[in-house]
């Protein structure tokens, strides 16, 4: 084929050459020619020879090379990086303004003025402290206007310390009250300062308390001084000392130790014989160590508690020693996270002061006989829970006997005065008792409690002006973040009274007092409130010879600065 192509090739250029060789006729004819073409010719070229052999590889020599490798460990040394970052912080909101001052002041019927105020420091870290002003009288009362009015001031200015690990506190307080013996006769005429009494109680309180929480022992303890005297030369001094320590020993066990000391020194005055009033001193000695065992941690499993207190005391009345010793036994049992149940036996010696009567019945005589209750031996139980967020209950009993229990009486000298009487001999009292409480939120909340006693007396006839049953019930609701309504109902049957004068007794009747208030705010700091107290207007006596004043109503405002 190449020996083909380039005879062909010769050929084509010999005859270009020799055709530009020719001369061009002047006239420019092209001459006849003839060109014969032959389809049917065949050009056969002889076969090629292939040669299919693979041509050998020429030979290579492999290098012998000795490759060694060395690992090098590197550390670089790099220099500290200080990166600029700006944090982006949420600006925080400035804190609320607080007013720790807040006064309250108000007029009733039956010429009542009435005036509160609080003055307290406001956010601290390290201490706090305050002042706490409050004065109600009424000029007129139930009998005879003025020979039932009465009165109460006082002052008390409190303070706190917050140091690392331990928390100090003292108060110190002024108090003067103004009663008048207004359970005389109707038909007797009676100047209004010979049936007038005055009280003044003095208080101080000092106390130290470890503040660390999980600390292995706790401990806290109270120092107390109460002095109250009266119009006609009675006096009761009383210096308390109370200590409560806890040593945790594992999870479970704990060992506490509660004890309670009080000095007391009684002058008492006796109208019959002025000359021949009388001190005495009184003290009480308590101790009490127990147990405390916890099966599991929170609100689960089983806690008991088991001691003993040991008490002493040198006033008893003729019938005992005077060093005592009782059981201190105690189980609860955690049925679910919102309910349990108790049981315990103990005993103890309850303290009974003049100032502790007074409070209860400031119509008492100013020789009265004092003694410490002793609480024998008493059972205690009950179930405690919350059936859910909103409803909670208790309900139980408590069983004991008691000597020295003490009720009060018509004073066989003076009938508007009152005596205390002891049954020296064993006491046996029942209460059963139930309680319901209702919140929701912050706008409703409500507590209703009932009890119901049983007294089974030996040297005193009747538990007089002791109740038999008791209903109480707290609400508050608050609407539409403006009105605020409060109300407080007590009721009070099964009362007899005692006059040792007429040596007479009677049934008192029913004790019914429902009060209602309500608080319109006008803003954060201003607000103004209506009371009405003793709504059913029942001129009921608490104490035999001695009514109540009917409805009272009463208009004020408070303000907060």
């Amino acid at each position: 084929m190449k020996i083909f192509f380039s005879c062909l090739l010769l050929s084509v250029i010999s005859y270009v050459a020799y055709a530009q060789q020719q001369p061009w006729s002047e006239e420019g004819e092209i001459e006849d020619a003839e060109v014969i073409i032959e389809k049917d010719r065949e050009i056969e070229l002889p076969k090629a020879n292939r040669n299919f052999e693979r041509v050998p590889p020429l030979p290579v020599q492999k290098p012998q090379i000795d490759v060694s490798y060395r690992f090098v460990d590197l550390t670089p040394q790099l220099p500290d990086v200080t990166p600029q970052i700006r944090v982006l912080k949420v600006k925080e909101p400035p804190l609320p303004k607080l007013y720790g001052n807040y006064a309250k002041a108000g007029i009733a019927n039956y010429i009542t003025p009435y005036l509160e105020l609080f003055v307290n420091n406001t956010r601290s870290k390290d201490y706090s402290y305050g002042l706490h002003f409050r004065h109600l009288s009424s000029r007129l009362g139930p009998v005879d206007q003025g020979n039932s009015g009465n009165s109460d001031t006082r002052l008390m200015l409190n303070g706190k310390y917050f140091a690392k690990n331990h928390t100090f506190s003292a108060e110190a307080g002024a108090e003067r009250e103004r009663y008048h013996y207004y359970g005389y006769a109707p038909s007797l005429e009676l100047d209004r300062d010979s049936i007038r009494q005055n009280f003044t109680i003095g208080h101080f309180r000092a106390g130290l308390q470890k503040s660390r929480a999980n600390a292995p022992v706790a401990y806290a303890m109270n120092v107390s001084f109460d002095r109250i005297s009266d119009r006609f030369g009675a006096t009761e001094n009383q210096l308390g000392l109370d200590l409560k320590a806890g040593f945790k020993i594992s999870d479970q066990l704990s060992l506490n130790i509660e004890s309670e000391t009080y000095l007391m020194g009684w002058q008492r005055y006796s109208f019959a014989a002025p000359e021949a009033s009388s001190s005495i001193s009184r003290n009480l000695v308590k101790f009490k160590p127990y147990f405390r065992y916890k099966t599991s941690e929170g609100n689960a499993g089983l806690e008991a508690t088991a001691g003993f207190n040991i008490a002493y005391e040198n006033d008893t009345i003729l019938n005992g020693n005077r060093l005592h010793f009782y059981p201190n036994l105690w189980f609860t049992y955690y049925l679910g996270q919102q309910v349990r149940l108790y049981a315990g036996v103990d005993g103890d010696i309850q303290k009974t002061s003049w100032l502790d009567l007074t409070r209860e019945n400031p119509y008492l005589s100013s020789d009265v006989g004092l003694a410490h209750t002793n609480r024998v031996f008493a059972f205690h139980g009950g179930l405690r829970g919350r059936v859910s967020s909103i409803l909670g209950f208790h309900a139980g009993l408590q069983a004991g006997s008691y000597k020295n229990l003490y009720f009060f009486a018509n004073s066989a000298r003076d009938s508007t005065r009152f005596d205390v009487l002891y049954d020296t001999d064993n006491t046996f009292l029942l209460n059963l008792f139930g309680e319901i409480n209702i919140s929701s939120s912050e706008r409703l909340k409500s507590a209703l409690r009932a009890d119901y006693y049983v007294y089974t007396t030996n040297e005193v006839a009747e538990p007089w002006h002791r109740p038999s049953f008791q209903l109480s019930l707290l609400a508050d609701y608050m609407l539409y973040e403006k009105i605020i309504f409060n109300a407080e109902l007590m009721v009070l049957t099964g009362i007899e009274g005692l006059n040792q004068a007429s040596n007479t007794q009677r049934k008192l009747d029913s004790v019914a007092d429902l009060s209602f208030k309500t608080d319109y705010l006008f803003s954060d700091r201003f607000s103004a409130f209506l009371q009405l107290k003793n709504i059913f207007a029942q001129n009921y006596e608490r104490y035999l010879n001695y009514p109540s004043r009917g409805i009272m109503v009463m208009l004020g405002a408070t303000y907060s600065f």
